[in-house]
């Protein structure tokens, strides 16, 4: 009679105990989701964006050009828990992590731009941009507080508007990155030596990153694989993380982007824990996908050349009894595809189709047309797949010259980052056309400006033309002593000197530039450039250096604050006029300011008489005398005073425009005929 009773009883006694068993297991899922280990990432559990994807258990977060992607686990962690907090302890616990990379380029000598790992207070970076960037941030919120961001970097580009030591380095950034603490990529032995390590040479390699909550120390460190963790970090830093994480939570993972140059960023494993990370099992990291994906690279390319070299061989075989306009018609498809494979192997391989171009400017639309010139035509796109817009320049096929700059904008602008600089973001090659593609410049030329149609009106004041001078000057410094090697523009000009959307000044078309290493001499006989801008010992030897760009440079500051062009007609006597014998001759006057444009009335005594002379002595006809860019830069930053003796009477011994009468009778000049009534157009 009590058998219900008792059955009731153990009914209850089973759930009890089931529910305990399931609160003993959520409690335990609890404690340990802030501590994860992948050997392999098949089935982790990540959110992933843009790029980032999961082939064959290889993390891969971003491929190719112009991407980028993010992987972060997919719970945050929870930072509530810390079991040591006192009054000398951060609100972030102590955490311990190690992951795996390797970064393959389609070249042994280049990549863009880098991974980093992430510890950050949103998973959603949708604003972020590429390149440079990372994925993790943009221009607008570089350095913002409110980023709640710690990022450990893996840069392969130096990008000068970061402060980046090198083109190879590991950084620990906060909020920005400008990073707080970088050195050179590598790792310290047990006796103390340090051996470098190359970051894109495709090689798995391993990073550790701690961080001590009692001490507030940073910790990261590196070495190849496989090998033991260092003793001694390679980047350590005191630093309270609650100050950039203030949150409770976090999420982490990682960040990549690439640039212009075909990069792949790879993750093969990874570890995290709240104390030591537990040590990555190498014989199950995806290791063989890294080795495919790296000789997939190779034997890509040797299919080709092996195809371009037998093919065509074969193909005359079995054809030896087809008719001789099919042998011809082999024969020539042979000859293109050696010339696509030898047009690649130079300059990489295109960043996008002639369709994508064709469906961004709307075929090429005269609506779309921006412009036209001797190398042929410039119109606006819009990307499909970013929806950036762009300027495109498709060069003339009949254009000698066009192709030339061409190959010249792809081999060294292409290499070139600052912020004072157009950038380019890739090109295309279909059949006889080619094409360049750049960031877009809503505001047009600089000369547009100064030499509008309504020469009684500007609407460029003088703060703005100020701020260009020093935009121009920035980025001739970096041209010519700040890259890897020095690169001569020899075109500089105010048409070549674009505005961006805030009229920030960037210079172009690098179509006639010229590079070379430091310390050793430019190769260059032949007279280029445009007429007012040309440097007296360019014009009789036909050599250019950073001499002659620095006076092209001082030619183009007093046009900026005259408001005048280089060379003009006197219509008088019909005779030509040089800029520089103009404000001469008004500092000879008694009053340097007299030669200032007219339409301005809001200008800086002490900054337009700074700019007039700088020009002046920039643009002296002897190359000796003209200052170096960096100097320039010091003198526009007022760090440095103009030299005590500049004065007009021995500031210029002849006149330029005599000098320019002169010259055209002693030695007529190399460059296409260019009449008086032209020399005010630019080339």
């Amino acid at each position: 009679m009590h058998r219900p009773a008792c059955s009731s009883y153990l009914h209850q006694l089973r759930r009890r105990l089931l529910l305990l068993v399931l609160l003993s297991a959520i409690s335990a899922a609890q404690g340990h989701a802030d501590e994860f280990i992948y050997n392999s990432f098949s089935g982790a559990d990540l959110s992933m964006d843009n790029q980032a994807s999961v082939i064959d258990g290889l993390l891969r977060l971003s491929e190719g050009t112009d991407t980028k992607g993010h992987a972060f686990h997919t719970f945050p962690l929870d930072f509530s828990n810390n079991p040591i907090i006192s009054s000398n302890t951060s609100s972030v616990p102590s955490f311990s992590t190690t992951f795996v990379f390797a970064i393959i380029s389609d070249y042994d000598d280049l990549s863009t731009d880098g991974l980093a790992f992430v510890l950050s207070s949103t998973n959603k970076l949708f604003s972020s941009s590429a390149a440079q960037y990372l994925g993790l941030l943009n221009s607008e919120t570089m350095g913002n507080e409110s980023n709640h961001l710690l990022a450990i970097e893996l840069d392969t580009i130096k990008n000068q508007e970061f402060g980046d030591i090198d083109s190879n380095h590991i950084g620990i950034d906060m909020n920005s990155l400008i990073s707080n603490a970088s050195k050179g990529a590598g790792y310290y032995t047990p006796d103390g030596e340090f051996k470098n390590l190359k970051l894109n040479s495709g090689e798995p390699m391993q990073v550790w990153v701690d961080y001590d909550s009692e001490r507030t120390i940073l910790n990261v460190t590196m070495a190849p694989l496989p090998s033991t963790k260092p003793n001694r970090p390679l980047l350590s830093i005191p630093y309270d993380l609650s100050s950039v994480l203030p949150n409770t939570r976090a999420y982490v993972g990682f960040s990549a982007a690439a640039g212009g140059i075909p990069t792949m960023h790879c993750i093969l494993g990874w570890s995290f824990m709240n104390g030591e990370a537990a040590a990555l099992n190498y014989s199950d990291l995806p290791l063989k996908s890294i080795q495919q994906l790296r000789a997939g690279r190779h034997t890509y390319k040797t299919i080709i050349i092996v195809c371009a070299v037998l093919l065509p061989t074969l193909g005359i075989a079995m054809i030896v009894s087809a008719t001789i306009v099919k042998v011809r018609m082999m024969n020539r498809l042979s000859k293109s595809r050696t010339t696509d494979i030898e047009w690649e192997r130079e300059y990489g391989p295109p960043s996008f189709t002639y369709k994508d171009l064709l469906a961004a400017t709307s075929g090429f639309n005269d609506k779309m047309l921006l412009g036209r010139g001797g190398f042929g035509s410039v119109f606006r796109g819009v990307l499909h797949h970013s929806k950036q817009t762009v300027a495109i320049k498709r060069v003339s096929p009949e254009s000698k010259q066009g192709m030339k700059e061409f190959m010249a904008e792809i081999l060294i602008l292409g290499h070139l980052r600052h912020r004072n600089l157009v950038q380019l973001i890739g090109y295309c090659r279909h059949k006889q056309q080619l094409l360049l593609v750049y960031d877009y410049m809503p505001n047009g030329s600089l000369d547009s400006y100064l030499h509008t149609q309504d020469h009684s009106t500007t609407n460029i004041c003088w703060a703005q033309r100020f701020c260009i001078i020093k935009g121009i000057a920035s980025g001739l410094f970096y041209l010519h002593e700040d890259w890897e090697q020095v690169v001569i523009h020899r075109d500089i000009k105010t048409s070549n000197v674009l505005l961006d959307g805030e009229m920030n000044a960037r210079l172009g078309d690098f179509g006639l530039a010229r590079s070379h290493d430091h310390g050793a001499d430019a190769h260059t006989t032949r007279v280029a450039g445009t007429w007012g801008y040309i440097a007296p010992e360019l014009a009789r030897l036909g050599k250019a250096t950073k001499a002659t760009d620095v006076f092209a440079f001082g030619v183009l500051t007093m046009e900026v604050a005259c408001g005048r062009r280089p060379i003009w007609v006197d219509g008088a006597n019909g005779e030509p006029v040089a800029l520089s014998d103009w404000v001469l001759a008004a500092w000879r006057g008694g009053s340097i300011t007299d030669a200032v444009d007219t339409r301005l009335d809001d200008y800086v005594e002490e900054d337009i008489e700074l700019v007039l002379k700088l020009g002046l002595l920039c643009s002296h006809p002897s190359p000796n005398a003209r200052p170096c860019m960096r100097r320039v830069m010091q003198y526009l930053r007022s760090d440095a005073p103009l030299p005590a003796d500049l004065q007009p009477d021995n500031l210029l011994r002849i006149g330029v425009s005599q000098e320019l009468r002169m010259m055209s009778v002693e030695r007529p000049m190399s460059c296409p005929a260019t009449t008086i009534t032209d020399l005010s157009k630019g080339r």
